[in-house]
């Protein structure tokens, strides 16, 4: 990793925080979630670290590593948030997944800033003018279907297309026959090829971590944490998707976070960041 001046200083900097024990981390959280601003910094400021070592492990993939810091801290942020330190896990555990869930979010959003040759701009010009001119036309927006006919392409061309030119086409089109789904979430369920933040999740290190687990333990902890799409769920929409309580599926997250604990090697992770 090369560093610049302010990289370094950083790191020098976040070194001068010592590592939590596990008696401290219960007593700091405990203080954070009654409100104590100071015991939520310390939780931050001791466990930057741990933030380091995650944003190593995605350099070169569009974010500058101080970019990937700074997301990754603000994962660490929600985490002293969300922590409960009743539950018998330790918080490294916890926090990697909410670090982890900001650098690759921020690393997909910034993939959709995409340079297009000349011809991409000029078939997405192409599609929204004729877009606009249907719509004038039905007093609604077009489907699909009346888009390709009034383009003279094929359907399936022209959803291809769509799908490289999601950054500049307006993905609130409506479409469908209800006229009731946008675009983009058309071009997100019919496209099969995997996303870029899919193929980031694909690494041996999260599937190593991840096939410690039970099939339902592994897709609440990827649901929970937004591994697949970026986005987390509440514990709440998980429930209502496997058809549980909010409570089982704390639970869930629980028991898994302690085998995750018991096998990983997160606290190595962070003493040779």
């Amino acid at each position: 990793m090369i560093q610049t001046d302010s990289t370094g200083a950083y790191l020098k900097e976040i070194g001068r925080y010592p590592l939590l024990s596990h008696e401290e981390e219960i007593q700091l959280a405990r203080q954070a979630k009654a409100g104590n601003l100071r015991a939520k910094q310390r939780m931050i400021e001791c466990n930057l670290r741990l933030v380091v070592s995650i944003a190593k492990k995605h350099q070169n993939r569009g974010l500058p590593f101080m970019d990937l810091i700074q997301e990754g801290s603000i994962g660490l942020s929600r985490a002293v948030e969300k922590f409960e330190p009743e539950q018998g896990y330790r918080f490294s555990t916890y926090a990697y997944w909410w670090i982890r869930q900001g650098i690759t979010r921020s690393i997909q959003n910034n993939s959709r800033v995409i340079r297009l040759p000349v011809w991409h701009w000029q078939t997405g010009n192409q599609i929204k003018q004729t877009q606009r001119q249907l719509s004038q036309e039905f007093g609604r927006e077009p489907t699909l279907a009346e888009l390709a006919e009034a383009m003279e392409i094929d359907l399936d061309k022209l959803k291809q297309n769509m799908h490289h030119l999601q950054d500049v086409l307006s993905l609130d089109m409506q479409v469908g026959k209800e006229q009731d789904t946008t675009l983009g979430e058309l071009i997100e369920a019919e496209q099969s090829t995997p996303t870029h933040l899919e193929l980031l999740n694909q690494s041996e290190e999260v599937s190593s971590y991840l096939s410690l687990l039970d099939e339902r333990q592994r897709y609440v902890i990827v649901q929970r944490y937004g591994l697949e799409d970026g986005e987390a769920k509440t514990m709440q929409d998980i429930g209502q998707q496997l058809g549980v309580s909010r409570e089982r599926i704390r639970q869930i997250i629980n028991k898994a976070m302690k085998k995750l604990q018991k096998n990983s090697d997160l606290a190595t992770e962070i003493k040779t960041a």
